[in-house]
């Protein structure tokens, strides 16, 4: 049985603008100041919450590096422990704020943060026939793309993404591992618990080494 720690990413400036009518077109959209604060106030906690942990795992997109940043990176330096940085529990891309920034980029703002685990630079788009272009090609401004066309990732994309995230979780060798990442991924991936996550809420589960099923999860913060 592994444990697992899952942490919704502090508030951004997209959950701050977005309403369902119209997209505020807030690429990647970073911490508002009231995320910052919830990430600070989770950092005083992380001690006592997240004492067994022996690897963080964060999503790329801006809002949860930072958040990672600001809540666990005095933790991973006090236990010298890693913090990975994989693409695979990305957001279901769905609206502008799920676009990320290509590798090279944010590996250069976060050298703190093990980027080996991503070998795309435009590791945000979707692995579906139609976008591939908008992958390898780089003369396309994928924001500007974006806006005219707005592509989404298809459900069974991201259901591939869960189990391949759940089978890589597996194969590692700790056994307490905690995820910075995002609302919609978390709630397909803690299926079939209905597991609404506020901003840098924090919920333990464990995920069961003979069939990758979610058990047991429990909120440790509100």
């Amino acid at each position: 049985m592994k444990e697992i720690y899952i942490i919704r990413h502090g508030e951004s400036t997209f959950n701050k603008n977005y309403n369902e009518f119209e997209d505020p077109y807030l690429f990647d959209a970073r911490l508002t100041e009231l995320g910052k604060e919830q990430a600070n106030q989770l950092s005083e906690n992380v001690n006592s919450l997240l004492n067994n942990i022996e690897l963080v795992i964060t999503s790329p997109l801006t809002r949860a590096l930072d958040t990672t940043k600001i809540a666990l990176l005095q933790l991973i330096k006090d236990k010298s422990i890693k913090c990975l940085v994989s693409s695979i529990h990305r957001e279901l891309l769905t609206t502008s704020d799920d676009n990320g920034r290509v590798k090279s980029i944010i590996e250069n703002e976060y050298p703190e943060f093990d980027f080996s685990l991503i070998n795309d630079q435009r590791w945000w788009i979707p692995e579906m026939e139609e976008l591939i272009e908008l992958k390898t090609n780089f003369s396309i401004d994928t924001d500007q793309y974006f806006k005219k066309i707005p592509f989404r990732e298809s459900e069974s994309s991201l259901l591939k993404r869960v189990e391949q995230f759940k089978q890589f979780l597996l194969t590692r060798p700790e056994s307490s591992i905690a995820i910075v990442g995002h609302a919609d991924f978390f709630y397909y991936f803690t299926q079939p618990h209905d597991l609404p996550l506020n901003n840098c809420q924090v919920i333990k589960l464990n995920l069961s080494l003979s069939d990758s099923k979610i058990l047991n999860p429990i909120y440790l913060t509100n």
